[in-house]
């Protein structure tokens, strides 16, 4: 019988170790298990070292998606492709002409939108009544009407009156538009002769004129009640030289009047102080 310790081996076993089984059993066991360790140690290995490649491999894709397109090198482009587009697109250009006029034609286009959309919108705001500022007009109508010419003025008359300063009377002539009958003239004269007067301070300032009457050489003067008021704390004799200085403006700008007749809210005057007044006045002098 063939030892088969001294049998030529035909095939070989990776890792395989060859064992003293002359050896106790206790030192057999010991080594099986050193070979099982490091077998568990290679396929161990074996397999984290797959890992990484695999792990490796995987990065190196992700990397090459992520990398930006700026960062990678364009193919080449031959002149002739280049030359090729240049004159194609020089073709399909219009004339320099026909772009020229083109972009007038914009301009023209939009200077128009907006001339129309900036009059529209004034014409909205003139609508609504907003204030204008200055003397802007809105409407070709506005226009026309301040250009035509403002009615000539009436020309004023001049006239005289007679106020008292001093004790005696003192005339100052006084320009006044001659417009309307004769009654609102004589109107006119005697509030300019009564504002003379508050302006010396001779009258109080309630002192008005409310309404006169003419019939024939006599003038009816309807005043306000502080007429008489002022007329008492002037005194008799400054009293009579106003009332003097009234009649004579009134004489001597409006003939044929002549006498005055005073009234106080269209009633008859029963006072006679300081002077009578319940008779009509006349200048004596």
């Amino acid at each position: 019988m063939n030892d088969p310790d001294k049998r030529e081996r035909q095939f070989v076993v990776r890792g395989k170790r060859e064992y003293d089984y002359d050896a106790p059993a206790v030192r057999r066991r010991q080594t099986l298990r050193e070979r099982e360790e490091e077998e568990e140690r290679l396929d161990k290995e074996e397999r984290l070292s797959r890992g990484r490649v695999k792990s490796r491999s995987r990065r190196e894709d992700y990397e090459e998606e992520e990398l930006p397109r700026r960062t990678r090198k364009a193919p080449p482009v031959e002149e002739d492709e280049i030359e090729d587009d240049y004159y194609e697109e020089e073709e399909h250009k219009a004339p320099r002409i026909v772009r020229i006029f083109a972009w007038i034609a914009l301009m023209v286009i939009l200077f128009a939108c907006g001339y129309l959309a900036t009059n529209y919108f004034f014409s909205w705001s003139d609508k609504k009544g907003g204030e204008r500022i200055g003397n802007v007009y809105g409407k070709g109508a506005e226009v026309k009407e301040a250009e035509k010419p403002e009615p000539e003025k009436p020309a004023g008359k001049k006239y005289v009156i007679c106020i008292p300063e001093n004790g005696t009377l003192s005339q100052r002539e006084v320009e006044i538009n001659e417009s309307g009958t004769k009654e609102s003239m004589i109107t006119r004269l005697l509030s300019v002769y009564i504002d003379s007067l508050k302006e010396k301070k001779v009258l109080d300032t309630a002192v008005a004129v409310n309404d006169i009457f003419q019939g024939g050489d006599w003038l009816y003067i309807d005043m306000t009640p502080p007429f008489q008021n002022s007329l008492k704390s002037l005194g008799k004799q400054n009293a009579e030289l106003l009332l003097c200085g009234l009649t004579k403006t009134v004489q001597d700008n409006f003939p044929p009047l002549k006498k005055i007749k005073f009234y106080i809210n269209s009633k008859e005057i029963k006072d006679k102080n300081p002077v009578d007044l319940t008779k009509p006045w006349e200048r004596t002098k």
